[in-house]
């Protein structure tokens, strides 16, 4: 896994909770970069029509590289991180259920400052 895809959860939870995404993914996963599926920017602008911390979200997913993705949601997500054999970063229980049947690699945030692999 060279890549693991930020969700809208996973960006909205590190900002709500102050939590350095990029350093928890160096620490964690070396040599493994984050990324933005388009998706997700489009997810998250909709949203911060009438949520701060989704409008922040949105700014903090400018650091990241962003990939190409098609359709919208956990299914967009989903198929982006399987064609490009990339790993999820995500808080959505019933997402990371999904992903770890379909045998995507997963990473959830677990409380302030950590990350952990599924």
């Amino acid at each position: 896994m060279e890549i693991i895809l930020l969700d809208t959860n996973s960006l909205i939870y590190a900002i709500q909770n102050r939590i350095n995404l990029e350093e928890e993914i160096k620490y964690i996963l070396p040599g493994v970069k984050p990324a933005v599926p388009d998706c997700v920017t489009v997810e998250l602008k909709g949203l911060g029509k009438t949520k701060w911390y989704a409008k922040a979200a949105l700014q903090y997913s400018e650091r990241f590289d962003h990939v190409d993705s098609r359709g919208e949601g956990d299914f967009c997500i989903m198929m982006t991180a399987r064609a490009l054999n990339a790993g999820v970063l995500t808080n959505d229980r019933k997402f990371l259920k999904i992903l770890k049947n379909k045998g995507v690699s997963c990473v959830t945030i677990t409380g302030r400052h950590g990350l952990k692999f599924y």
